[in-house]
């Protein structure tokens, strides 16, 4: 009785921490799409002469919230995937090796989906006269870029839990065998 208590008591915790990696995911993704709606347009450059100026948009700040919320669901859903690895008592290969593959992949997305976001982040500051973004010029996002961000931030959660739930899964079959 006060074993099945305990796992109820996991489960309750696994489910929690879970829906608060997936709500931190798609707060990241809904940031990138706010920034794709709100990044700086061809029409706000402002040229005189050789030199331009692109005011600071919306998408700055969204782009700041997309990045804090994508690191905090990737730092957390790493951390749940160190939990349910130690709580594992057996080292299945296919399964260890698959769950490994997938928490690659999810750290793959997650930098390449940082370096787009940071990049396209720093294009919507401010671009001032005979400064811009690099080499005195103004830059603009190109389209699709903050989309692609949100869908790796999605790749990186998903695949990162996925590995969770093998790791669990294979655990649950070691207990189900050991009765």
């Amino acid at each position: 009785m006060e074993k099945q208590s305990k796992n109820n008591i996991i489960s309750h915790h696994v489910l929690l921490i879970t829906i608060t990696i997936i709500s931190f995911s798609i707060a990241s993704f809904a940031f990138c799409i706010l920034c794709e709606i709100n990044k700086s347009k061809i029409k706000e450059i402002r040229v005189d002469g050789d030199l331009c100026y692109l005011p600071r948009s919306k998408a700055f700040g969204y782009g700041i919230a997309a990045l804090i919320c994508s690191v905090i669901a990737q730092m957390g859903s790493t951390g749940f995937f160190a939990f349910c690895r130690r709580s594992t008592d057996s080292k299945s290969s296919k399964s260890y090796c698959f769950a490994n593959i997938l928490l690659f992949l999810s750290w793959i997305s997650f930098l390449t989906m940082m370096i787009l976001t940071v990049t396209a982040t720093t294009m919507n500051q401010r671009q001032l006269y005979g400064e811009g973004w690099v080499d005195a010029k103004c830059y603009l996002v190109k389209n699709g870029i903050y989309v692609g961000s949100g869908i790796l931030v999605l790749i990186a959660t998903s695949s990162t839990l996925l590995s969770c739930y093998l790791e669990l899964n294979k655990s649950r079959a070691v207990h189900a065998q050991t009765k």
